[in-house]
């Protein structure tokens, strides 16, 4: 329990560092160090609190336990990417959201009665690599939908200023977009090989809105990569797909573990 309160407020505090950069009219960021120190220890922290998943007989991965590890997850990609890419300012959405998914596990854990097998292990953990990727495409959406208006508006602030140009922020959108896409499209396919009975398991409906997701992305992929698509239908797309995805694996997850159990 420490472990993650101390993780929310390592994220919550680098969080508040970023924004503060972001609002102030300064070129270089004065507490750089200390919020790369902040997100390494949240990370590791939050990472101790893993050990409690695993038991002999499969992994813990209910509702909670779940989005504390996607949320870990994407936290692990943006702070790698920071290192080498103008993306710092996504920390902003993502960190926050990292230490929501660790009060919502303190608030409404898991039992251990919501196992999954080992077997299957190894397509769930694909999918959430899959899910966090495209979560970081989505929060990269949110700030380029935000870029957008404000430049078209000609209404330029410090946060707009110091965002990357328009062409840089729709790249960075899809290099996550398409590796997600790729992630995805393994996760499904592992999916069809180890799970027997989807109607038994009540996975029907999941699949199928992960496969309507699935069409999204890979329309948006094939799309920009044949025609150069980009601007407000990108973004939107992008954002519709992840919702779905959303909807098909925690919207489940939620009804089966907390309504219906």
């Amino acid at each position: 329990m420490f472990l993650s309160y101390f993780a929310i407020s390592a994220y919550i505090a680098a969080s508040l560092l970023l924004m503060r950069f972001f609002s102030k009219d300064e070129l270089k960021h004065p507490h750089h160090k200390t919020t790369s120190l902040l997100l390494s220890f949240a990370i590791i922290a939050q990472t101790l609190t893993f050990t409690n998943f695993w038991t002999v007989d499969g992994v813990v991965f209910g509702l909670a336990n779940s989005a504390s590890f996607v949320a870990w997850l994407v936290a692990i990609l943006l702070f790698l990417s920071s290192i080498s890419k103008p993306v710092h300012a996504l920390g902003i959405l993502v960190y926050p959201l990292v230490a929501l998914s660790l009060a919502f596990g303190i608030l409404f854990p898991d039992t251990s009665d919501k196992l999954i097998p080992l077997s299957i292990a190894s397509h769930v953990f694909l999918s959430i690599t899959a899910y966090a990727l495209l979560a970081l495409a989505v929060c990269q959406s949110v700030l380029l939908k935000i870029q957008e208006r404000h430049l078209h508006a000609k209404k330029i602030n410090t946060f707009i200023n110091k965002l990357p140009p328009l062409q840089t922020m729709e790249r960075l959108l899809f290099q996550s977009l398409r590796i997600g896409f790729y992630l995805l499209t393994l996760s499904l396919a592992t999916g069809f090989i180890f799970i027997d009975d989807f109607f038994a398991q009540h996975l029907m409906h999941k699949t199928t809105l992960s496969i309507i997701a699935w069409v999204i992305f890979a329309t948006l992929v094939l799309g920009r990569r044949a025609f150069g698509w980009r601007g407000k239908q990108a973004i939107t797309a992008t954002q519709v797909g992840f919702g779905i995805l959303v909807i098909a694996y925690y919207g489940s997850k939620f009804v089966l573990e907390r309504l219906l159990s």
